[in-house]
């Protein structure tokens, strides 16, 4: 059937509703599926919360490292968020190493800036559903994530804020798309 082929790669532990392990735990298992070598740190401008902030919500929004479902956490950054620190983002796109720079030239040398916009398009529908997710919620998320946080389980964060994240059905990537990183 064509539900179960949705989404053929295994889920992550922090893409479950009910996620009982505590966001650091979520975090570390984020940070290993993205491998060590793709890691972004913030090198040389001093943005480690900043990127940190940016990871957690892939955790607390349950999406994983696919360039659809960067796409469907942008409706989240900008709407379920408490801001984008967007004098943070330019620091980090045009200061120290350039880390952020070279993250997008990446992505524009493998889709093209028209590809980019038809992967945005492709989970169009998954973004107005996260959108109306977002409407449920309480309160919003902080991009800066406090400290007492990280201990706490991800499903009682979501309980807090009335976070419902998209199930699998709902995400239906039959086939994700991947940024290939040149070695």
């Amino acid at each position: 059937s064509a539900a179960s082929d949705v989404y053929k790669r295994q889920l992550l532990e922090y893409q479950y509703q009910n996620c009982e392990l505590s966001l650091q735990e979520g975090l570390e298992i984020y940070y290993n599926e993205i491998g060590k070598e793709q890691l972004l740190t913030g090198n040389g401008v001093g943005l480690d919360t900043f990127i940190r902030g940016h990871d957690c919500q892939h955790v607390i929004f349950g999406l994983g490292l696919s360039i659809e479902e960067e796409s469907i956490l942008d409706t989240y950054a900008l709407n379920a968020t408490d801001g984008i620190p967007w004098i943070d983002f330019a620091k980090y796109y045009f200061g120290g190493d350039g880390e952020l720079g070279k993250l997008y030239a990446t992505l524009f040398k493998q889709f093209g800036f028209i590809g980019l916009i038809k992967k945005m398009f492709e989970v169009r529908q998954q973004k107005l559903l996260a959108r109306k997710k977002i409407k449920l919620m309480t309160k919003k998320w902080p991009w800066v994530v406090n400290e007492s946080n990280f201990s706490k389980k991800i499903t009682d964060i979501r309980n807090e804020y009335n976070i419902l994240i998209l199930t699998k059905e709902e995400l239906g990537l039959n086939e994700p798309t991947y940024i290939e990183y040149a070695n």
